[in-house]
């Protein structure tokens, strides 16, 4: 990987209009970096912030009415806070791929699989157009579909789950980007297809060192094909750390999610969970966000106040005040 981080996410806060006046925070004080060639896992309860954080790096946040409040967020040393749509022409799709969380219902209905690859492939306007055809057909040998001149003509509709998702990675690897956002991708799919588009990830990053930002709740699957993984809580990163030390997880939320895995439960055993519930989006208490559920919590960790990112390791971190003491 190279020593120069690819993508800088540096205390991002995200809001979304509620009226003219009033805005609700939804992302706050998100921070972490990626580098070439790296997969990222991003994890954390539903409504923590995660798909919004992807949009933010795909320009689409104003879809759902939302824009980067605060912070820092560059690509490859493009400033995309400051993007506009010009730029976002020039970035999104060709060199960062999104294949969304619904993916399975991403292909459009009324169009074959060819013509949306076509689309894709063109959105290199130099392109030569009596290679489209050729290149789609590679995209689909790529993505391991078998029967590529025959899928090319088919609709969303008589494909498998699993063919819809290579589909729309297929879309998302058109213009060879360097960073691909996959939020979510293998829900929906059987355990078996689960791991052949994990495979097929690694592929990609191996044979075109494509960084890959993955969001998703099976924490088995993350910790095993990740290199690193970030943890958001309530809208803020709270930890960032190897993947194969996650078992040495430095604050205590990112402990609770991993004991909370249904695999650790020996058969007929009791399934752990997290106390309590998440703060309400945008209605965060003052100091650390976990200090409700946490077993480790003091005084200080509810005092007001900005948790600090708290070096744990080369390129870790946590936000931890006691992340020193939690094994003792």
């Amino acid at each position: 990987m190279s020593s120069q981080p690819l993508v800088v996410i540096d205390g991002i806060k995200i809001d979304v209009r509620l009226t003219r006046a009033k805005r609700l925070a939804i992302v706050d004080t998100a921070t972490f970096d990626i580098h070439l060639g790296e997969i990222i896992g991003l994890i954390g309860e539903s409504g923590s912030g995660k798909t919004m954080l992807c949009r933010s790096l795909v320009g689409t946040l104003h879809r759902r009415g939302a824009y980067i409040a605060a912070g820092q967020l560059t690509f490859d040393g493009i400033d995309l806070v400051a993007a506009k749509g010009n730029a976002w022409t020039e970035i999104r799709g060709k060199r960062i791929g999104y294949v969304p969380q619904s993916a399975l219902a991403g292909p459009n209905p009324v169009m074959t699989i060819g013509a949306q690859l076509v689309e894709a492939i063109m959105q290199d306007k130099s392109f030569p157009k009596d290679k489209v055809n050729e290149r789609a057909i590679e995209l689909l040998n790529i993505v391991q579909i078998r029967r590529p001149e025959v899928v090319m003509h088919q609709y969303q509709h008589e494909l498998s789950g699993g063919m819809k998702q290579r589909v729309m990675i297929a879309c998302a690897i058109a213009q060879r980007p360097q960073l691909i956002v996959a939020d979510e991708p293998t829900t929906g799919l059987d355990v078996t297809v689960q791991a052949e588009i994990m495979r097929l990830l690694l592929d990609i990053r191996s044979e075109f060192n494509t960084s890959i930002i993955l969001v998703s709740h099976d924490l088995p699957l993350v910790n095993q094909i990740c290199d690193n993984i970030v943890v958001m809580h309530a809208g803020s990163t709270v930890e960032r750390i190897a993947s194969k030390q996650i078992t040495d997880a430095k604050h205590p939320y990112t402990r609770a999610l991993y004991n909370s895995r249904i695999d650790l439960v020996e058969p007929k055993g009791q399934l752990t969970t997290i106390n309590g519930q998440a703060p309400t989006v945008g209605n965060w208490p003052a100091g650390c966000r976990f200090a409700d559920r946490c077993d480790f919590v003091q005084e200080a960790c509810r005092v007001p106040q900005t948790m600090p990112i708290l070096p744990t390791g080369p390129g870790q971190f946590s936000t931890c005040l006691r992340y020193n003491e939690l094994d003792k």
